[in-house]
């Protein structure tokens, strides 16, 4: 499991955030008219609270610079949960700000549009608001008795940090909960000075010990009972103590353990603050990506490693929560009602090319394109977003120019360019991911975790045709390279990688539902309609290959003879295809039968796969 967020990660953090919001927040603000008063508010808040924690931030790198009696002013636990609410805060303010118009669509006039989201919000930002005063009140607070000249000035801002931060548990069961159930946050062999009543014990005979032990004790007394009194008087600590009998156990054990431990100690206990864990992991946080939470392997390795067989689907899933997070792009996969699975949201938002354009603004590409947020693209426009994504990606990201996709790939309304779109796609929301935003590993996990509850027999017999169609893909992709050299080279192979694609996600659509609700009905009657598509596929399949080697072996096309080869090995066998149409024949037979529904339609699923067998033998047989 990566390693929890460490109070300098949530610091350097929370700066970043805080530029970021302001920056967002800016044009808002300097559009005079009918500028929503609740934006100006927060931007404020924003931008206040981002001077105190560049303040915090250089103090805490060097807590031996402050005045020893005003650290132990200040409770270890405090800062917990002070920087614990910071974060989940700034995460729900995050999220919120995503789902608003962004710079490109504001002037000077607020657009109805803007002052109508703002409308709808304005109870959502107010609560915030609040939110975001308190959080700036107990921070300033912590560097004002840091910073303090006046013991009595210090002394007077910690008993009104105690009460800040009884009011926080008190009104926030969740963060109470949080700290409750707190880890271990502290490494006391390199983080702890001295706990004079338990780490460290003093000798009675050394009088200076002894009058520091006394002098650390009653500096600790107020922040640490002050605490814990709060947390005690919190609605989840007195609910969890009404309802659950093993409660004072684990109170008394396990949270002692944690607890009692972090509750005595103030910030003069500890020689680096900056390593004190908080109960917050990356899972915890929709904006995880703007944390350094010091994972052993990088967020660009561990969370992007997909499975050797990743589905189709699952693939368009990540693409779309990536490029939902960007500011703008929610409306455009909104304007598609009710599609009928991710591929499909894919193929019908992507070819407007703006969402594209909003992407590559994400991953701080500049561009000239200027964009009507009322109209669509023209022809030219889209073609030149098309081009300068293509830059990016050789210039930037080094790829190859024969991989990435065209202008009619992406509007030509077929399949196979959609799956080169997807494919270039995937790799730069994984580029987007390394910058600002969250990838969506859990969403993610519980799909896989959908399909994998699957027989292994079906999942593989889906593997063998996600395999099928990267392999005619990737035959279309050679073909169209080879049409420079040989004009009319396998003319209806493009269509036969579309019928099999379209096959491919009716498949796997019934990974995502239990085996009850599996309908291969509506799979098999779509590939008996197009049976003449897969025999032109599979028909003479030794005529052609014997073709290509007298091609090769003619030497009249030398530049091309690493695609003849390729083409050669990779081309269908009419025997393979049979084979695999026949595996899946035996699975509808052999499946457990649940419901009446689902019976019915492995009848007739069988029957038409059956049907379909019988006119391919026929088909390719004829040679027709």
């Amino acid at each position: 499991m990566a390693d929890p967020l460490s109070v300098a990660a949530s610091i350097a953090g929370l700066i970043s955030i805080t530029v970021e919001a302001v920056k967002f927040l800016s044009p808002y603000v300097s559009a005079s008219k009918r500028t929503p008063h609740i934006a100006a508010h927060v931007y404020s808040e924003v931008q206040s609270t981002q001077v105190i924690l560049i303040g915090l931030q250089n103090l805490t790198k060097n807590l031996g610079s402050i005045k020893a009696q005003h650290a132990a002013l200040i409770g270890v636990n405090q800062v917990i949960a002070i920087l614990t609410d910071g974060v989940l805060l700034y995460s729900e303010l995050q999220n919120e700000l995503r789902s608003l118009p962004g710079q490109e669509d504001i002037d000077e006039r607020l657009t109805l549009r803007g002052r109508l989201l703002w409308a709808r919000k304005e109870s959502t930002f107010v609560t915030l608001l609040q939110r975001l005063q308190s959080f700036k009140s107990s921070t300033s607070l912590v560097l004002m008795i840091l910073q303090s000249d006046s013991d009595q000035s210090a002394k007077q801002h910690q008993e009104q940090l105690c009460n800040n931060v009884q009011a926080l548990l008190e009104s926030n069961n969740a963060l109470a909960r949080r700290l409750m159930n707190l880890e271990d946050s502290l490494d006391f062999r390199s983080t702890v000075l001295r706990r004079t009543s338990f780490l460290s014990p003093l000798t009675p005979s050394d009088p200076h010990t002894s009058s520091r032990r006394l002098s650390t004790e009653t500096s600790l007394r107020i922040p640490t009972l002050a605490f814990e009194t709060a947390l005690r008087a919190s609605r989840v600590y007195r609910r969890a103590k009404r309802y659950s009998m093993d409660f004072s156990f684990r109170s008394s054990v396990a949270r002692s353990r944690n607890w009692s431990i972090l509750s005595g100690l103030s910030l003069s206990d500890i020689s680096n603050i900056s390593v004190v864990a908080l109960p917050i992991h990356r899972d915890d946080l929709t904006n995880a990506q703007d944390y350094d939470f010091g994972d052993d392997i990088p967020v660009g390795e561990e969370l992007h490693r997909p499975p050797i067989d990743w589905p189709l689907l699952v693939q368009c899933l990540e693409i779309k929560l990536m490029m939902l997070q960007i500011r703008g792009m929610q409306k455009h996969f909104d304007e598609v009602p009710d599609p009928p699975d991710v591929f499909f949201h894919l193929w019908a938002v992507l070819p407007r090319v703006k969402p594209i354009l909003l992407l590559l603004r994400a991953l701080g590409v500049e561009t000239s394109i200027s964009v009507d947020p009322r109209q669509e693209l023209s022809v030219n426009a889209k073609k030149d977003v098309i081009l300068r994504l293509a830059q990016y990606c050789i210039e930037i990201l080094d790829m190859d120019p024969r991989d990435l996709f065209t202008f009619d790939d992406l509007i030509g309304g077929d399949y196979c360019g959609l799956i080169r779109v997807i494919s270039i796609l995937s790799t730069l929301v994984k580029k987007l991911q390394s910058s600002s935003y969250h990838y969506p590993k859990h969403t993610l996990s519980i799909a896989q975790d959908l399909i994998d509850a699957n027989s292994t027999g079906l999942r593989s017999l889906v593997s063998s045709q996600r395999q099928y169609v990267r392999r005619i893909v990737e035959l279309v992709e050679i073909k169209d390279q080879l049409e420079t050299y040989i004009e009319g080279i396998f003319p209806n192979l493009r269509h036969s990688a579309n019928v099999h694609i379209m096959l491919l996600v009716l498949m796997e659509r019934n990974l995502f539902h239990p085996p009850a609700e599996h309908r291969w009905f509506v799979a098999f009657d779509y590939l008996y309609t197009n049976t003449k598509a897969e025999a032109g596929l599979v028909v003479d399949d030794l005529i052609n290959r014997f073709w290509i080697t007298d091609l090769i072996r003619s030497g009249d096309f030398e530049d091309a003879t690493s695609l003849l080869l390729r083409c050669r090995e990779i081309m269908p066998v009419r025997d393979d295809r049979m084979s695999a149409y026949t595996n899946f024949h035996k699975y509808l037979q052999n499946q457990p039968i649940i419901s009446r529904t689902q019976h019915q339609d492995s009848l007739d699923a069988t029957s038409r796969l059956e049907a379909f067998l019988k006119k391919l033998e026929r088909m390719t047989e004829l040679d027709i």
